[in-house]
């Protein structure tokens, strides 16, 4: 396209924008005036004034516009806690999904008047939690206060959380909503295992159909319509429990599968030695705990929970019986692992567990 030199410095190289029609020169020394400012949200007032800055000038148009945010900008504190959740979304690796309702619901929080007096780091980051609940996208008060640094307590962020489950419920009953609305509200404030297992393993960086089998454990280990004697643990303990057992799970039936295939030579450490298998379940061990900040006893004290009923938890056909029988048994320190003995279904609290999920084929025979 032959377009005419730029009359400021007659350069030829320009950026198009088809959106508006424009042509903008990339050696141009001076900024344009009628390209300043952010990007608009639906979230602020409307139409505000944002002065540009212009080069040489001493400073005097940066100052000149600091002064004037400070003082003619009604959204000035709204856009001060949008930019303190967007940092904070960024350490945490969200998505602007979760990112734009962390900031809807703290804009209905300011305009609503009821959590007056409240930091608004610890504010934001009530919000940013509610948000990930929300969107499935499983945090804890530990991860969200650790990229706020010293400036907000976990127990800080928990009041706040409090405080606006409170008040949500609050508008639901004003607004006469049913029992199922303010079940569905009271579902939120509990966190499924599954979302923590997906987390973890994305972190872990482990194999899709591995992904998929701790997945199924998960949902097998927590259904919604009964009680199980792990229950009083929380989900993070749980499904760092469920990672470690599917991930020993998967080493020890590759080996398995590496022993039995026909003219396969005899590996260099097998994991048929019960020494091998407790290195590597320990450095698993090691490597979920680091991953989920939850300490190696805790999740050695679930894993003992979970132990009995292994059997019943890994999906169907994953694993034979005998594979099973090497997994690590937290009760025994013996050369010989035995099969784990289920008991009864009338002796589990709460009834029996439900049938394992069916399986959805990609894990082998």
């Amino acid at each position: 396209m032959d377009v005419e030199p730029c009359i400021t410095c007659s350069g030829v190289d320009f950026i198009e924008f088809k959106s508006e029609g424009d042509l903008v020169c990339r050696d141009k020394d001076t900024s344009d005036p009628n390209r300043v400012g952010g990007p608009t949200s639906h979230l602020l007032e409307g139409l505000t004034t944002t002065i540009g800055r212009e080069r040489n000038d001493g400073g005097l148009s940066y100052t000149l516009n600091r002064i004037h945010a400070r003082t003619n900008n009604p959204d000035r504190l709204l856009v001060a806690a949008f930019k303190e959740v967007g940092r904070m979304c960024e350490l945490l690796k969200v998505n602007s999904q979760i990112k734009d309702r962390a900031c809807e619901v703290y804009k209905e929080v300011v305009e609503a008047k009821s959590l007056k007096g409240r930091s608004v780091k610890a504010l934001a980051a009530a919000c940013l939690f509610w948000a990930c609940r929300e969107g499935k996208q499983a945090r804890t008060f530990k991860e969200i206060g650790a990229v706020l640094g010293n400036d907000v307590s976990k127990k800080e962020i928990g009041r706040c959380f409090k405080d606006l489950q409170q008040l949500k419920k609050d508008e639901l009953h004003k607004l006469g909503a049913s029992a199922d609305a303010l079940a569905s509200l009271n579902n939120q404030t509990v966190q499924h295992p599954k979302d923590f297992v997906l987390s973890y393993c994305n972190q872990l960086r482990v194999e899709f159909k591995l992904k998929k089998v701790a997945e199924e454990i998960a949902l097998n280990a927590k259904p919604h319509d009964r009680r199980v004697p792990w229950d009083g643990r929380t989900p993070t303990s749980i499904a760092s429990a469920i990672v470690f057992i599917a991930m020993t799970m998967w080493e020890i039936r590759k080996e398995s599968e590496a022993a039995r295939a026909p003219g396969a030579a005899a590996p260099v450490q097998s994991y048929a030695s019960v020494k091998a298998i407790k290195n590597m379940s320990d450095q698993i061990m090691q490597s979920v705990a680091l991953i989920s900040s939850v300490a190696e006893a805790t999740i050695r004290a679930a894993y003992k929970d979970l132990f009995p009923h292994i059997p019943q938890l890994l999906p169907a056909g994953f694993a034979t019986t005998e594979d099973v029988a090497r997994l690590p048994n937290p009760d025994s320190r013996h050369v010989n692992y035995p099969v784990p003995n289920l008991p009864p279904p009338s002796a589990m609290a709460g009834g029996a567990l439900p049938p394992p999920v069916a399986s959805s084929g990609v894990y082998g025979a």
